[in-house]
């Protein structure tokens, strides 16, 4: 029978009716589908680099500012509008078809507005259904991330058919849905159930995104992700370019590249293991640190010529990011509580915009003036600030003098 129960700190959950009976299969197939889709829309930002290259790399920045400012208020407007999830991705795949194009300013704005579609709706959708293994996002974002290796080249073609398909089986659940095990009302409580509690104690509440424009810990979070952001958008931007120049060829270029954007993703898919058992904020700051380090010894392999050397540094700066990114929605409900289409993730998210100008656009005129290390040494720079800032944040309301969980 379905019924509504609320736990310790008050928040409301439907319990009683399984994934099967609301869906006719697994959820396990909306996750799959959401996957897949991120794969095709993110391969037109993570490709770039080794597609275009050249002096088109405010076509990247424009692309990636676009995206990242548009996934806040396209979640918001579906959720007001009640827009169903399918017709959400048939729109996204069109757009991101039209930005696979690479044809200038127009289709780099309507590509970023495909993929934040896309990008939003997946995420979004995905919570819903695992609302208890919140680790499963770090699958779904990892997966933006992966693409690029198997769609180096996009395909505009390639990009309607996969994500409209993909589309037709993203479905949300009732309003506050949980899983018929575990009981939530445990789940809140018992660190043996929900081992995230043994780290990171819950939001003090569920924060709107108008309150959490108010709070100084999203002014730190900003800084965190636009930090971040820039520092991975560079290597992705400027990768290619930097192995090609120390004359170990475009096939060792791809190569680099590829290792760069699958070791994020595999990081995003295994992250929330980690997080989970040592605590998100902890797994964020080393990942951080661990990403700067990597740009340092991607300076280091250049100025050696040891190309064995920069494919460490490529493994490292993918995992670095990608332990951040997969981590970050985790991070903005420990301190924001969690809320239905992840509005207060696209607040913070909306970061990487910043990021995408300093990172790719105002780093190309550094690369330009100064060479390609002065522009790792930017991003390590960029990653350490990101890693001092993630040891600020506090949660809102919480004193600062209460005893550990």
């Amino acid at each position: 029978m379905v019924a509504e129960v609320s736990d310790f700190y008050g928040r409301r959950y439907r319990v009683g009716e399984s994934d099967r009976e609301l869906l006719g299969h697994s959820r396990n197939w909306v996750l799959a589908a959401a996957c897949v889709a991120m794969m095709v829309a993110g391969a037109g930002q993570y490709g770039f680099g080794l597609i275009m290259g050249g002096g088109q790399y405010w076509l990247l920045a424009i692309w990636v500012a676009t995206q990242a400012i548009a996934v806040f208020p396209l979640a918001l407007l579906r959720e007001r509008l009640n827009v169903r999830p399918t017709a959400a991705m048939v729109a996204g795949a069109v757009l991101t078809a039209i930005g696979d194009l690479f044809a200038g300013p127009w289709s780099a704005v309507l590509g970023g507005l495909g993929a934040a579609i896309v990008y939003g709706t997946s995420l979004a959708v995905v919570a819903k259904w695992f609302p208890e293994r919140r680790t499963q996002l770090g699958l779904v974002s990892g997966s933006f991330a992966a693409g690029a290796v198997l769609f180096a080249t996009p395909l505009p073609i390639i990009a309607v058919v996969v994500i409209t398909a993909c589309g037709l089986l993203l479905k949300e659940p009732p309003k506050n849905w949980w899983p018929q095990r575990p009981d939530p009302r445990t789940w809140a409580l018992d660190k043996n159930v929900n081992l995230s509690l043994r780290h990171s104690r819950p939001a003090i509440r569920r924060y709107t995104p108008g309150e959490l424009l108010r709070c100084p810990t999203y002014a730190v979070m900003y800084v965190l992700g636009a930090c971040a952001a820039a520092a991975w958008l560079f290597d992705i931007a400027f990768m290619a370019a930097f192995v090609a120049s120390n004359g170990w060829g475009y096939a060792f270029a791809a190569v680099a590249v590829c290792l760069l954007t699958l070791s994020s993703g595999v990081a995003r898919w295994a992250t929330g293991w980690a997080g989970e058992r040592f605590g998100v904020g902890r797994v964020v700051r080393a990942a951080l640190g661990l990403g700067a380090f990597g740009q340092l010894l991607v300076i280091v392999a250049g100025q050696q010529q040891t190309p064995v050397l920069l494919a460490l540094a490529a493994l490292l700066v993918g995992v670095g990011a990608g332990c951040c990114y997969a981590l970050l929605p985790a991070l903005v409900e420990v301190h924001f509580g969690d809320q239905a289409g992840l509005l207060n993730f696209g607040l913070v998210y909306s970061a990487k915009a910043v990021g995408g100008i300093v990172g790719i656009g105002l780093a190309a005129s550094i690369v330009g003036g100064y060479g390609y290390a002065a522009g790792f040494l930017l991003a390590a720079g960029l990653g350490i600030v990101a890693a001092i800032a993630s040891g600020l944040l506090r949660q809102p309301g919480v004193p600062r003098l209460l005893a550990p969980a």
